[in-house]
């Protein structure tokens, strides 16, 4: 019969110790390998039905500083203009961190493009919104044209989250904001231009 000593229990604690860390470092080996696989940019594309006017709907879209009153997560958000081009910037506080985004198209009421302008974020990318008439309701369709610049969040936003996520939430929280439990579809994607 042996007689585990302090010694012996330790030296066993730090080889299930090491092989933690080895099996964490090659599962993430693993993840940034599949992620370099994978395309940086991406097309995804989500649309719901909103019971409601589209010139209410696109407004309520476009009002942007009382977004954080009906979207889920958002905290705050600053509207701005850059002075070099006119164009309106939205700074967004989020649950996930800030973001700042411009307004590059805005043809009231039947379309929205907006693009993420923060150089040091791991994604960049810009969301296209079709705002379309259905008799007394309104179709709102997002295109994320998106890129995801590290591996390992590709990896995560493929994989894990999805590319569909946050305009999921985007939607819901637009049909609640109407009264209504939605549930966002894919759809043909909107073009940026």
């Amino acid at each position: 019969m042996q007689i585990l000593t302090s010694r012996n229990r330790g030296d066993s604690m730090l080889k299930v110790i090491a092989s933690i860390v080895v099996a964490i470092i090659v599962m993430v080996g693993v993840v940034a390998f599949i992620g370099s696989r994978l395309p940086v940019a991406h097309v995804a594309s989500r649309s719901v039905v909103i019971n409601a006017p589209t010139n209410v709907v696109f407004s309520t879209m476009t009002d942007f500083a009382s977004a954080p009153t009906w979207r889920s997560g958002l905290k705050s958000v600053v509207v701005s203009t850059d002075s070099s081009d006119g164009h309106q910037r939205v700074l967004e506080d989020s649950k996930s961190g800030k973001m700042t985004m411009e307004v590059e198209e805005l043809v009231p009421p039947t379309r929205l493009v907006t693009r993420i302008v923060d150089e040091d974020l791991p994604y960049g990318g810009a969301w296209a919104h079709a705002i379309e008439p259905q008799g007394n309701a309104t179709k709102v369709t997002i295109t994320e044209h998106g890129e995801v610049y590290n591996p390992i969040f590709r990896f995560i936003s493929k994989y894990l989250i999805g590319h569909t996520g946050t305009m999921d939430t985007y939607l819901t929280d637009l049909g609640r904001k109407f009264g209504a439990t939605v549930t966002p579809v894919d759809a043909a994607p909107v073009p940026l231009k």
